[in-house]
């Protein structure tokens, strides 16, 4: 009943429109306070010891359009497994240097280098899903030059490849009520990966 609440009270988040929280971000931009984007791509396998992915950045503020690249970079030496009901999940610190860039030049930039751990989540009808969640810090360039402390971000991919993500920093009580919403979200579809119950 539980984790059924949480599912609830995150797709009730998510169905939120960006809007709703591009005023909080609104406000943040002006004093260069926050950060909040959602990102899409694809990328090489995140089983690997290192991976790649890239894409566009869908919705945001300040941020609402340009590209990202990240490089993913997982230990599965120190792997750690665990078979349940619904499938198995296999997770193994990584870390992930991320680079966003604006649409609307290539100088107002955000980098981060994020700590945490890659999960691959194989549920019992064999559907795959594989996840990055963590957390780190983050330096802005040209107009996100006052952007800077910490960031958090996760990334979820599919078996196909296709890649699907979001990115906070220095965010406030609204964005991190949307990141919560959104990590819960993408934490079950990776068997919460990123070790929430």
């Amino acid at each position: 009943m539980r984790k059924l609440l949480i599912m609830i009270f995150a797709a009730a988040a998510l169905a939120l429109p960006v809007a709703a929280s591009a005023h909080d971000g609104h406000h943040n931009h002006h004093h260069m306070h926050g950060l909040f984007t959602k990102l899409s791509g694809t990328g090489s396998s995140f089983v690997g010891a290192g991976a790649t992915a890239s894409g566009s950045i869908v919705a945001g503020n300040p941020l609402a359009s340009g590209t990202f690249a990240a490089t993913l970079t997982t230990d599965w030496s120190q792997a750690t497994s665990k078979t349940g009901e619904h499938g198995t999940l296999l997770c193994a610190p990584a870390s992930l240097a991320l680079t966003l860039t604006d649409s609307a030049s290539s100088s107002n930039t955000a980098s981060s280098t994020v700590t945490g751990k890659t999960c691959a989540f194989t549920k019992s009808d064999g559907t795959v899903f594989r996840g990055f969640f963590g957390k780190g810090s983050v330096t802005g360039a040209g107009t996100l030059s006052g952007l800077t402390g910490m960031e958090r971000a996760f990334l979820t991919q599919k078996a196909d490849g296709t890649v699907k993500g979001a990115v906070f920093a220095g965010f406030g009580e609204v964005l991190g009520q949307h990141y919560t919403a959104q990590k819960i979200d993408a934490a079950h579809k990776t068997g919460t990966c990123d070790g929430s119950h």
